[in-house]
Parts: C-alpha cells; sequence; structure tokens
C-alpha cells in the first residue's frame, strides 16, 4: 500500500512538472537536453572548480537534484573516476530517457520535495539543483535532507530562477510589446497564451534570492557565494566542518 502511495505521488509530481513545461514532454526533454553545453560551459565549469571541486574527496558521493537524463550525472562520473555520482529525476518523461551511464554513475526516479532519499548521513560531498528549487511548493524538506546528506564541509549549489518585477518578466516574453495590443483583445490563442504566461510567472517567481538565503541559513548551512546574473541566480553553501 506505501509503495502505490508513494508511486502515485511521483505520477502527480511529474505530470506538475509536465505542466510547468508547457505540457509537451518531447519538446521539454529536447529544451533541456539540447541546452546543456550552453550551460555547462568552461565558465560552468571554471566555477566548479573553484567552489565545489576543493569539497570532494576520493569515495564522496556526488549528488545531482533534478538530474534530467543525467547528462551532469554522466560528466560528474567522467570526472571523478574514485567517486560514485548520483542523479535524482521525478519525471517519467525524462527518466525514460535516461542516457546509459558509466559504472559509477546511476539515476534513481524520486520526488524530492519530501527530502527523503536512500542516502547515508555525512556521506556526500556536493550537491547540484540547477533549474529545481523554482519547481518546488516549499524547499524547506529537500534543505533539510540536503543538511542531512551531506558531510561537514561539503557543499550545495543551486543555479536558479528568482523573484524579477512583473515588467522584467513580461518585456522578457513580449519583447515587441505585443502583449498591450487591443487587437488581439479577442484572440482566443492571445488569451490562452496571456494565461499561461502569468501561471509560469507565479511559478518562476516563488523565491527571491533573499528568500533562499534566509532558509537555508536557518537550517545551518554557511553562505559561500551569492553571484546574481540577471532574472538567476548562483548560490552555494556549505555545511559547517564543526
Amino acid at each position: 500500500m506505501e509503495q502505490m502511495e508513494q508511486n502515485g505521488h511521483l505520477h502527480a509530481r511529474g505530470q506538475q512538472i509536465l505542466r510547468h513545461h508547457g505540457g509537451d514532454a518531447e519538446h521539454a526533454r529536447k529544451m533541456i537536453t539540447q541546452s546543456y553545453e550552453r550551460r555547462h560551459d568552461v565558465d560552468f565549469w571554471e566555477f566548479w572548480n573553484a567552489q565545489m571541486a576543493p569539497a570532494i574527496s576520493a569515495g564522496d558521493l556526488l549528488l545531482d537534484l533534478g538530474a534530467g537524463i543525467g547528462q551532469f550525472v554522466n560528466d560528474l562520473a567522467l570526472r571523478y573516476p574514485n567517486n560514485k555520482a548520483i542523479g535524482v529525476e521525478a519525471a517519467n518523461y525524462m527518466y525514460a530517457a535516461k542516457l546509459t551511464l558509466p559504472e559509477n554513475a546511476t539515476l534513481l526516479q524520486a520526488d524530492l520535495t519530501d527530502g527523503i532519499l536512500p542516502i547515508e548521513e555525512g556521506s556526500v560531498a556536493v550537491i547540484m539543483a540547477n533549474m529545481l528549487i523554482h519547481e518546488l511548493p516549499q524547499p524547506v524538506s529537500l534543505f533539510r535532507g540536503i543538511y542531512h546528506w551531506l558531510k561537514p564541509g561539503g557543499r550545495f549549489c543551486i543555479i536558479d530562477l528568482v523573484r524579477q518585477p512583473l515588467e522584467s518578466y513580461l518585456n522578457h516574453k513580449f519583447p515587441e510589446g505585443e502583449i498591450w495590443q487591443a487587437e488581439n483583445a479577442n484572440n482566443k490563442n492571445d488569451k490562452e497564451k496571456l494565461e499561461e504566461v502569468f501561471e509560469h510567472f507565479l511559478e518562476h517567481n516563488r523565491y527571491h534570492a533573499t528568500d533562499l538565503i534566509f532558509m537555508l541559513a536557518k537550517i545551518g548551512f554557511e553562505i559561500i557565494e551569492n553571484t546574481p546574473n540577471g532574472r538567476f541566480v548562483r548560490l552555494v553553501v556549505e555545511k559547517p566542518a564543526g
């Protein structure tokens, strides 16, 4: 019975994520997987080597949350052959297309909203959550789980959308200003698009960077990096060593 409830909850979570990504599973998967190289360019790996790699020792677990088809997990496994890389993904349309990974890597399907995974306390060196947190109705449970999994001195990185004014959001979505053109008022497709845009505005604006920092600090993390980048932020926090 418990397993059936877990499967049902996971399915519901996957459907929520699919709606968030426009309802088209193939399009959502392509959008995320095809942008991987752009999002993990030379600058990203320079950041990783400076801020995350120093926390890794041989034998530590490396964890990627919201792992998609496992691209970052694959990279971690190849870069760190003396470590095990684990990815976690909730959406079935991503998990079903998972990569064939190296022997020291695996991909799990699980819902992250409750912060429960079969991972030993204090066994993880680094945890990545790239474009995940804004999808969660509340991230506190996950943050508590992350603190539990990390070893003392382990680091957690968030790269995500953060709250922005409606003006900048709509200017980004409608750079030609078509949203304000009266001739579109009776167009059914226009109305549906507007409803979708405003629904996504609420989802993409759940948390301000200061909200994330507040929650992480209350749980016990030390802030290592807070780098804003337009609509995005990159945060690195550390579980205190003692």
